[in-house]
C-alpha cells in the first residue's frame, strides 16, 4: 500500500510527501538567543546557478519561472561561486543572522530537497510544522518519494536551545 502524503505551504495543498507549514521567524536581534532555537532558513537553487548567474528575482520570481508550485522557497537565495552546494560552515561564521529562523512552538527544522539521478539539484531550508496525514507531527527523520522523475526528500530534526549550529544540514 502506497502511503499518500501531503503538503501545505502558503495555504495550497499539493499531494506530493509530507504536509509543511512554513512561517517566517526570521532572527533580528544583532546576536543569537540562548532561550531560543533556530534552524537554518535559505534556499540554495543548486548547481545551475554559479557566479556567472545574475538573477535578482524574489523566490516568487523564481518558483514563478520554474513552475514550482507547492515546492518551498525560504529567502534568502543562495547561489555559490561554482555552483556547489554552500558552504554552510562559512554561512555560520559570516552570515548567521541572515541565515536562521527562530525554531517557534511545534516547528522542527526541515530540508526540502530535489534530487535528480541522486544529484541534489536544489534545497530548502526552514522552520515549520510537519505531519503525515493522518499521523501525528512528524520530530525527526527523513522521507523519500519520487514524483516523476525527481525524487523529492524532507528531513527534519529538532535544534537544542542555544546560539549553536542548526541541525538542518543532512549530507
Amino acid at each position: 500500500m502506497k502511503l499518500v502524503l501531503e503538503i501545505v505551504i502558503s495555504s495550497l495543498c499539493f499531494v506530493y510527501l509530507l504536509q509543511l507549514t512554513s512561517s517566517a521567524n526570521n532572527v533580528k536581534d544583532d546576536k543569537l538567543n540562548s532561550d531560543w532555537s533556530y534552524c537554518f532558513e535559505f534556499t540554495w537553487f543548486g548547481p545551475d546557478y554559479d557566479n556567472s548567474t545574475q538573477y535578482n528575482g524574489t523566490c516568487a520570481d523564481y518558483l514563478e519561472e520554474t513552475r514550482g508550485k507547492g515546492i518551498p522557497c525560504s529567502p534568502p537565495i543562495v547561489i555559490t561561486y561554482n555552483g556547489t552546494f554552500p558552504d554552510v560552515e562559512y554561512l555560520w561564521q559570516h552570515h548567521k543572522k541572515s541565515v536562521v529562523c527562530r525554531r517557534g512552538s511545534g516547528q522542527v527544522c526541515a530540508r526540502y530537497a530535489y534530487y535528480y539521478n541522486g544529484a541534489m539539484k536544489n534545497a530548502t531550508f526552514m522552520c515549520t510544522k510537519v505531519q503525515v496525514v493522518g499521523e501525528e507531527a512528524v520530530r525527526s527523520g527523513c522521507y523519500n518519494q519520487k514524483v516523476r522523475d525527481y525524487e523529492v526528500e524532507v528531513c527534519v530534526c529538532e535544534s537544542g536551545k542555544g546560539p549553536f549550529k542548526p541541525c538542518n544540514i543532512f549530507s
